[in-house]
C-alpha cells in the first residue's frame, strides 16, 4: 500500500510534453510510480478527475525569508500551487549575518517596520551564516521549500560597515570573497544584486563581475534587480555583460513588459550561449503601504536621507530644502497623482480619493499635498500606482515576450507585518501564477509550456535536483489544480480592504510527500525544507 495515490488526473509533467491521463503513487517524500492505472491502494486516495496534476510551482523571486520564523504557513503561495520559493532577492538577504546587523540592514532598506525590527532583535535566534539560518528555519518549520540567495547589498553593508559610495578596499574585497565562499560551501545558491538600492547601486560593473566570478565557480546563480535609473534596456544590457564577463548563470528579475526590447536582449544572450532566466510580474497594481513604512522607504531610496533615518525624513518634511530632496529622490511619488490614493485613513472622507483630488480640494500643488499628508499627525494607508501599474500594464505582454521561452513568473511578493496586513502589500502579486496562466492561455500558449516555464525550467537553471518534474524517484512536490477555477480577482474586482486575498482553484498541494492543502483546506503541515546546493 502506498502513502498517497492520485487517480485519474490530467498529468502535466513539467517537461513541456503534452498532458496525459494517469495515476501517481507517493511513498514517503518521493514519487514512487506513475502509470496509466495503478491497482495498489493508498492510505490516502485523491480523485483528480477533471483536474490538472502538475509539479509544485517554483517562484524564483520572493522576499519571505523573515516571516517563516514567525509563521511558516505561506498560504498565498500554496493557494497558487507554489511549493518552492527563492528568497534573498534584490540584493537583500537574511544571510550571512550576524542576525542583528542583518535586521538593521532590512530596516534601513524599508523592508521591515521599526516595530518588526525591535521585536525580531528580541525574539529571533542568532546566526552568522547560511547553515545557522537553515537550522533556525528547519526548527521553526515551513510549508514551503526554500532556496536562499545571498544579497550583495547585505554583504557589502556588513563588510563596509554601512552604505558607502566607493569601491571596497582590497581588504574588504578579500572579506567579501571569504563570506561568499564560506556560505556557498554551506549550501547557499548564489548572489542577488539590488542595483537600484543602497548600497548595491554604488557597485560598478567591475565589482559586480568580481563577485559573479566567485559564484560561477560554484555553479551558482547571480540574480539582479536592474539599475533601472539608466533605462530598462540599458540596465538589462549591463547585467548581461556581467554574465558574459563572469560566465555565471544570471537571472534578470521583474523585467518590465513596457520594454519588450529588454526581453529581446536577454533572449539573444541566451541564443549566444549565456545561461539566462527572466522573471516577470505579469500584472501589478500599485503598492499599498502604511504611512510609517512609506516614510521609511523614502529614507531607504534617498542617498541624502539614508544615513539620517526615519527622524531625518520627518525633519526633512518640515523644511523647503528637505522637501526638495524628497521630491528629487523619491521616485515612488513621481508622475500622475491621480493614480495615487488613500485606502485607509483616520479621516474617513479621504478614503478612496486620489492625491490629485485631495490637492484640488485644498487648492494645493499635488506634490506638496502628499508631503503634507506624510507630515501630519494622521494615519493613512497609501495606494501608490493605482489599479494597474504603468510599468506592469494589463495586456502588456506582447507576442515577443510571450514567445520568449526563458520567461517565468517571479511574484516579488513580500509579507509585511503579519499583525498588520495593511503595513505593506501588493495584492495582484499574491495571484501572479494564475494571472500569468490565464493571460498566456488566452494568447494560445499551451498549458504544458506555461507549467514548464514555472517548474522544470527554474529547477534546472538553479540546479535544484529532483524537483520541477513529475517523474518516478523525484520529490513529491505536486499541485492539483481545477484550471477552470484557477484565478485571482481582476484589478477591477479586487478589494483593497482585504490585503490577504488569495488565489482560487488549487484543491490539493503536496510538499515532500505531505499534504499541505487537502480538499481545498490548509492542513498546517510544515513539510517544507531549506534546500542546499551541495
Amino acid at each position: 500500500m502506498y502513502d498517497v495515490v492520485i487517480r485519474n488526473g490530467l498529468i502535466v509533467d513539467g517537461t513541456g510534453k503534452k498532458p496525459y491521463r494517469g495515476d501517481i503513487a507517493i511513498e514517503g517524500d518521493r514519487i514512487e510510480k506513475i502509470s496509466n492505472s495503478i491497482d495498489e491502494k493508498g492510505v490516502r486516495e485523491i480523485d483528480a478527475t477533471g483536474r490538472m496534476v502538475i509539479p509544485g510551482l517554483i517562484d524564483p523571486h520572493v522576499h519571505e525569508e523573515w516571516i517563516c520564523l514567525i509563521d511558516g504557513t505561506y498560504e498565498y503561495c500554496l493557494r497558487q500551487g507554489v511549493t518552492t520559493v527563492v528568497n534573498g532577492n534584490c540584493g537583500h538577504s537574511i544571510v550571512p549575518g550576524p542576525t542583528e546587523k542583518i535586521i538593521d540592514y532590512y530596516w534601513g532598506n524599508g523592508l521591515m517596520s521599526t516595530k518588526q525590527r525591535d521585536e525580531y532583535k528580541k525574539s529571533f535566534p542568532k546566526w552568522n551564516d547560511f547553515k545557522g539560518y537553515a537550522e533556525a528555519v528547519q526548527e521553526k518549520g515551513s510549508t514551503l521549500n526554500f532556496v536562499t540567495l545571498m544579497g550583495h547589498g547585505t554583504i557589502r553593508w556588513t563588510v563596509m560597515d554601512g552604505a558607502h559610495n566607493r569601491p571596497p578596499s582590497e581588504d574588504e574585497k578579500k572579506e567579501i570573497e571569504s563570506i561568499l565562499r564560506h556560505n556557498m560551501e554551506q549550501g547557499a545558491w548564489g548572489i542577488s544584486f539590488g542595483l537600484d538600492y543602497v548600497p548595491s547601486r554604488y557597485a560598478d560593473i567591475d565589482e559586480l563581475t568580481d563577485v559573479a566570478k566567485i559564484i560561477e565557480e560554484y555553479d551558482g546563480v547571480a540574480a539582479a534587480h536592474l539599475r533601472h535609473m539608466i533605462g530598462i534596456k540599458e540596465a538589462t544590457e549591463e547585467f548581461i555583460e556581467v554574465g558574459k564577463r563572469s560566465g555565471v548563470k544570471i537571472q534578470v528579475s521583474h523585467l518590465k513588459s513596457t520594454c519588450p526590447e529588454a526581453f529581446d536582449v536577454a533572449l539573444n544572450a541566451a541564443k549566444d550561449g549565456l545561461r539566462v532566466l527572466v522573471d516577470t510580474i505579469p500584472l501589478s497594481t500599485g503598492h499599498c503601504t502604511s504611512k510609517s513604512r512609506l516614510i521609511q522607504f523614502v529614507m531607504a531610496i534617498s542617498d541624502d536621507l539614508f544615513s539620517k533615518g526615519e527622524e531625518g525624513v520627518k525633519a526633512a518634511l518640515k523644511t523647503k530644502e528637505g522637501r526638495e530632496t524628497i521630491k528629487k529622490d523619491a521616485y515612488i511619488f513621481a508622475g500622475d497623482k491621480s493614480d495615487k490614493f488613500i485606502i485607509n485613513s483616520d479621516i474617513p472622507e479621504l478614503e478612496y480619493r486620489s492625491i490629485q483630488d485631495i490637492a484640488d480640494e485644498r487648492n494645493q500643488d499635488p506634490d506638496e499635498c502628499i508631503l503634507d499628508l506624510l507630515a501630519d499627525d494622521n494615519n493613512y494607508t497609501f495606494w501608490l500606482g493605482g489599479r494597474i501599474r504603468p510599468d506592469f500594464p494589463k495586456n502588456g505582454h506582447v507576442q515577443s515576450i510571450i514567445d520568449n521561452p526563458y520567461v517565468c513568473v517571479g511574484t516579488d511578493e513580500i509579507l509585511g507585518d503579519p499583525e498588520d496586513p495593511f503595513d505593506w502589500y501588493e495584492l495582484l502579486r499574491r495571484g501572479g501564477f494564475p494571472i500569468f496562466a490565464n493571460m498566456y492561455l488566452e494568447k494560445g500558449v499551451p498549458y504544458e509550456e506555461i507549467v514548464r516555464r514555472n517548474t522544470s525550467m527554474v529547477a534546472k537553471h538553479f540546479g535544484i535536483e529532483k524537483r520541477g518534474e513529475l517523474k518516478e524517484g523525484y520529490f513529491a512536490d505536486i499541485s492539483i489544480i481545477d484550471l477552470e477555477n484557477y484565478n485571482f480577482p481582476s484589478p477591477d474586482e479586487v478589494d483593497y480592504k482585504k490585503p490577504l486575498t488569495v488565489a482560487t482553484g488549487v484543491d490539493y498541494v503536496i510538499v515532500n510527500g505531505q499534504l499541505t492543502i487537502y480538499e481545498g483546506n490548509l492542513t498546517n503541515t510544515f513539510s517544507g525544507r531549506v534546500l542546499k546546493k551541495i
